[in-house]
């Protein structure tokens, strides 16, 4: 039964870099570890076998590395004790400094440090014994952790071949775990060029922390620490001989080749992810094929360029000459000087030592079957069908097997859009159809468009001679409006000249209205007046009346008298010329009385007369105050109406000049209307201009 396991992840992802260009999955040798369904690509780890290309091909930064280093920085803090082992790629990443690396190590507080060269020539010796003791049908190295998470998840019937041996990096650990006494209760650290020996390390408790070399160079870098500062020291524990070859390509059948001459002839040895995992595949399929001949020995790596290109080391870029010279420079300087006969004393010298340090079993590894990992459902027939259906293959000819998806299958795009692992927008076959289908679409909406561009410049043209006939009207009208602002400004000018000038011969009225009122009141005491005078003449003629009587009875008491006198005599003579004296004055006053009377009954006449005019006077005067009472507040009225309008003229004329600045703002925008409607006329051009190159590109595009 297959059986899942949880994997540490040691690749991490940072969305904000990711662009969605699927280069991890066209790089990741077993793809469905990638999950394209989402705006941005993620990772299974449990199906990932941690090769590491995905951080070579992506270019953009979005795929990072996961060691342990501050794991390991942490562990300094705490003071904790330390062995480091250091696998031999260290001398392309470091170069001639690389022993140097050991005694900066030491400086931090490192007690030992261990060449896991030396563990790759006990790995060799592992091997070399199982295959004379067991004598398998064929052996499939395992020093690269990649490979072994590949066949452990994606083909787990190449588990019995996996050398049962650990890799040189746990060869060198439980050999310094079994003679290293004083060493025990220590922590180990790995300097190693590999991401996935953090999960080899887990799954067999072997190291502590994994230490990518290419994490410790960038971190000397960032603290400006030079190695050159530090002493070169020696590799503690044994020496290596052939074995620090192993981390080039073929490095393993070399060292094999010095114990078991002619192992290379029968063995094949093959590395690089387009490589390795295609022919351990058709490994899977050849098994149990009749007449095909498999390998003794199978030396693989996942890394093209062996381990020196390792995902820790940052060497992907250099090329291989330049890798493997300084470990070739490294290998030579330790046989330099030897002639036949010492070099076979060195090898007799080696062999005692792996003899010290090799024991049965101590090496012996095992393996999982973690093929539950890649629980992948398969499509059927029908199923596939409807899937190209959804991708808008409809026959054959469709099936491109193209590598825009990164899958390079159309059948395995199919596969992972049925698991949910991508979907049908990442398929470049799917969007071209789309955009051949829209193609026409395209051309309608073109149509359409051109069609209402030639109705808007149309519609363009007739509001364009419009807004000209209302431009010419609304300039007469702005003339218009500027004389009607001058006419009202003139009357509103008269009107405030009429309010002032009524409120000035409105004080008048008033004046003249208290004279008349006045006058009015001379004239009743006049008529007051005449009246006492008529009354006082009345009066002087009674009396007069009376004067007649004492006038008339005085004549007669005078005839009496001369009568008398005449009877007298001469005695009467003087009384007679008195009582003459007295006729006569009594007829003076007589006639005086008569004319008195007559002139007092002219001034009589004339007082009634003036008496009658004036009264009539009086009530002319009062009709003359009535009406100017009228006047007076007819006037009132007008000026009050006047002073109104005359306040109301300010707001007439701020009206009318407000009209002014209106009608010249409607003027100016006008003006700019005709000039946006003839750019707008360019616009419509140019954009009808653009439909035509845009349905041209489409088609180009689509037909490209």
């Amino acid at each position: 039964m297959a059986k899942t396991g949880k994997l540490t992840p040691v690749i991490g992802l940072d969305n904000d870099k990711c662009i969605n260009c699927y280069a991890c999955i066209t790089g990741c040798p077993v793809k469905f570890c990638m999950d394209g369904s989402g705006d941005k690509l993620t990772i299974d780890h449990d199906r990932c076998i941690a090769c590491g290309n995905c951080i070579s091909v992506c270019r953009h930064g979005a795929r990072l590395p996961l060691d342990d280093l501050e794991l390991f920085d942490k562990a300094l803090q705490r003071g904790e004790r330390l062995v480091a082992i250091v696998a031999p790629a260290v001398v392309s990443v470091f170069g001639a400094d690389y022993l140097k690396l050991n005694g900066f190590l030491k400086s931090l507080g490192v007690q030992a440090v261990f060449d896991v060269s030396f563990g790759a020539e006990l790995t060799v010796a592992s091997y070399l014994d199982y295959m004379k003791e067991k004598k398998p049908k064929m052996v499939i190295s395992q020093p690269c952790p990649a490979v072994v998470n590949f066949i452990e998840i994606y083909h787990p019937e190449l588990l019995p071949f996996l050398a049962p041996a650990h890799s040189p990096m746990l060869h060198t650990v439980k050999m310094i775990k079994e003679y290293y006494p004083e060493y025990s209760g220590s922590k180990v650290l790995a300097i190693s060029p590999c991401l996935a020996k953090k999960r080899e390390f887990e799954e067999t408790a072997g190291c502590d922390y994994n230490v990518t070399m290419l994490a410790l160079k960038n971190m000397l870098e960032v603290k400006k620490i030079r190695l050159e500062n530090f002493p070169a020291l020696e590799y503690d524990g044994p020496k290596a001989e052939r074995a620090v070859l192993f981390p080039v390509s073929g490095g393993l059948l070399e060292t094999a080749e010095r114990f078991a001459p002619g192992i290379k002839r029968a063995s094949r040895k093959i590395e690089g992810i387009h490589s390795v995992y295609h022919y351990l595949e058709g490994v899977a399929k050849d098994l149990n094929k009749p007449g095909v001949k498999l390998p003794v020995l199978i030396d693989c790596l996942n890394c093209e360029l062996g381990c020196i290109g390792g995902p820790g080391t940052g060497n992907s870029e250099k090329t291989l000459d330049e890798l493997e010279s300084p470990v070739r420079e490294r290998s030579q300087r330790l046989e330099a000087g030897l002639n036949p006969k010492s070099r076979q004393r060195l090898y007799a010298k080696y062999n005692k030592s792996l003899e010290r340090y090799w024991k049965p079993g101590l090496y012996s590894r095992d393996y999982r079957d973690l093929s539950g990992n890649f629980a992948l459902k398969r499509p059927g027939d029908r199923e596939l069908d409807e899937i190209y259906k959804g991708l808008k293959k409809t026959s054959k000819a469709d099936i491109y097997d193209c590598t825009a998806c990164g899958y390079g299958s159309c059948e395995k795009m199919a596969t992972a859009i049925f698991n949910k692992l991508n979907k049908p927008g990442n398929c470049a076959h799917y969007n071209l159809a789309l955009l051949n289908s829209e193609k026409k679409a395209i051309k309608e909406i073109n149509e359409h468009f051109n069609t209402n561009i030639s109705r808007a410049i149309s519609g363009i043209e007739t509001l364009s001679a419009f807004v000209e006939k209302l431009n010419s009207s609304i300039s007469s009208e702005f003339e218009a409006v500027g004389d009607a602002a001058s006419v009202t400004e003139k009357i509103v000018s008269s009107i405030k000249s009429v309010s002032e000038i009524s409120v000035k011969e409105q004080s008048t009225i008033t004046g003249l209205i208290e004279k008349t009122a006045k006058g009015q009141c001379s004239m009743l005491e006049t008529a007051q007046a005449v009246d006492d005078v008529s009354k006082s003449v009345d009066g002087i003629v009674q009396a007069i009346k009376i004067i007649s009587v004492i006038a008339a009875n005085t004549k007669l008491l005078a005839m009496n008298a001369a009568i008398e006198s005449a009877h007298a005599g001469d005695a009467g003579r003087g009384f007679a010329v008195v009582a003459d004296e007295i006729r006569r004055l009594s007829e003076s006053t007589a006639e005086n009385s008569r004319n008195i009377s007559q002139t007092l009954s002219d001034i009589i006449g004339g007082i009634a007369a003036t008496a009658k005019r004036t009264g009539d006077t009086g009530d002319l005067i009062k009709d003359v105050s009535k009406e100017i009472n009228g006047f007076a507040a007819t006037v009132t009225d007008l000026i009050d109406t006047l002073g109104k309008i005359s306040a109301e003229s300010s707001d007439i004329t701020g009206s009318l000049n407000m009209l002014k600045e209106s009608s010249a703002t409607v003027k100016d925008d006008y003006g700019e209307m005709r000039s946006l409607l003839g750019s707008l006329r360019q616009d419509m051009d140019n954009l009808a201009a653009m439909s035509q190159d845009i349905a041209r590109a489409a088609e180009v595009a689509i037909n490209a």
